[in-house]
């Protein structure tokens, strides 16, 4: 019993490290938070996607022109302030697609194989240590034993990132801004656009000479394809802030915080006995 009681740190980290290399080389949770971080990433690929195909849509109605006796306007120039804002949108999409394609690279290389065994060598060479020792080994070992520790650390905390991300943004974010839903209004800001595109060329395609030279005088037409274009595109402003606001949170404040967090455990760990 005080063998037990003067070596129960040992025990302790015998115990934790039996129960590390199970669940490292089980790959219990890397299954799991592999299919968050890609679901993730096809997910901004798909907002992306549908994000650039607006800015097409817009970039030919841009090129769409009703022409007024003693000048043309532009019927585009009313969706300008949209498309400045998705092209904003579209840096901040390639930042959080970068962001999802690191963290895929840092998830495969804690998972892969290489990384198990190197952690598997560490932690029985620093098991063995404890039970064993050798002349002035003192800072070499507890160095071993604070990158060992930092090993361990990376090696769960990379996967459970994931598992954070989705809980934060399952909880926090997507009650007030569902990327999803958000989504889907995106792509009916688009079909709307491009309907009335599309009917504006048609009604000028099957009108009369004489009505389109009638047409040319009269401004409640130009107001009304104006309207028309204003509210295609209204609110379409509130879903792409609200998307930015939920890939800046998930995909690159989240991972920040994470850097933060890891930063000072490496810190803490390498400040132990000083």
């Amino acid at each position: 019993m005080n063998a037990l009681k003067q070596n129960w740190n040992k025990i302790f980290i015998v115990v934790f490290s039996a129960i590390t290399i199970v669940v490292a080389f089980t790959y219990i949770l890397d299954i799991k938070g592999k299919e968050l971080v890609d679901d993730s990433f096809s997910q901004a690929v798909i907002v992306f996607g549908s994000a650039k195909a607006l800015n097409a849509v817009i970039s030919l109605a841009q090129g769409t022109e009703l022409n007024l006796p003693f000048f043309t306007l532009a019927i585009g120039e009313v969706l300008d302030p949209i498309n400045d804002l998705i092209e904003q949108f579209s840096l901040v999409m390639l930042a959080s697609m970068t962001s999802l394609g690191i963290q895929k690279i840092l998830m495969n290389f804690v998972t892969s194989g290489f990384y198990n065994i190197v952690l598997a060598c560490c932690v029985f060479i620093l098991n063995i240590w404890l039970f064993f020792r050798f002349a002035k080994d003192e800072k070499s070992r507890v160095l071993f034993f604070k990158i060992t520790v930092i090993l361990i650390f990376l090696r769960f905390a990379v996967p459970s990132m994931s598992f954070v991300n989705d809980l934060a943004y399952n909880s926090i974010v997507k009650p007030e801004y569902n990327i999803e839903k958000l989504n889907e209004n995106i792509n009916g800001v688009k079909e709307e656009v491009s309907r009335v595109m599309n009917q504006t060329i048609k009604e000028k395609e099957d009108k009369s000479i004489f009505s389109k030279l009638t047409e040319k005088f009269d401004s409640s037409y130009y107001t009304e394809k104006v309207d028309e274009y204003r509210k295609a595109v209204d609110n379409s402003s509130e879903y792409i802030v609200a998307l930015i606001i939920a890939f800046v949170f998930q995909t690159i404040f989240l991972p920040l915080v994470f850097l933060f967090v890891l930063y000072h455990f490496i810190r803490g760990i390498f400040n132990i006995g000083r």
